[in-house]
């Protein structure tokens, strides 16, 4: 009874994913694209396994015309609807990252102990 129900669960938990990735159709990201703006800068995961951050330079009937954002400039790229997996816009990011923060927050730290230390020292005559 419960390898029955632990079946079950896992059947309707997987069930809904794979019909998500069954529909999304070439139509789907036709729309997507018409409706993202020339210039936005999208990530495209491809049925080949790559994935493209890339700057929309044009969304056609056929598929959508693509500027690779890499180290080494490449010509632009078409790529049908029905090869796309998945397709989000990449936002820029803005302000500081996790990293910086910490950064700095532990050189705030050491130059406030420093400070304190050395005040210390100073009034030690």
């Amino acid at each position: 009874m419960k390898c029955m129900a632990i079946v079950l669960m896992v059947v309707t938990l997987v069930a809904p994913t794979v019909s998500a990735q069954a529909g999304a159709q070439p139509d789907v990201w036709r729309t997507f694209a018409q409706r993202v703006e020339i210039g936005s800068r999208v990530k495209v995961s491809l049925d080949d396994g790559r994935r493209v951050i890339a700057t929309v330079i044009e969304a056609g009937d056929e598929g959508l015309l693509l500027q690779p954002r890499t180290r080494i400039p490449v010509p632009a790229q078409r790529i049908a609807y029905d090869r796309i997996v998945s397709m989000e816009r990449d936002e820029p990011r803005g302000g500081i990252g996790a990293g910086k923060a910490i950064a700095i927050g532990v050189a705030s730290g050491v130059g406030a102990f420093l400070g304190t230390l050395l005040i210390l020292i100073a009034t030690l005559d």
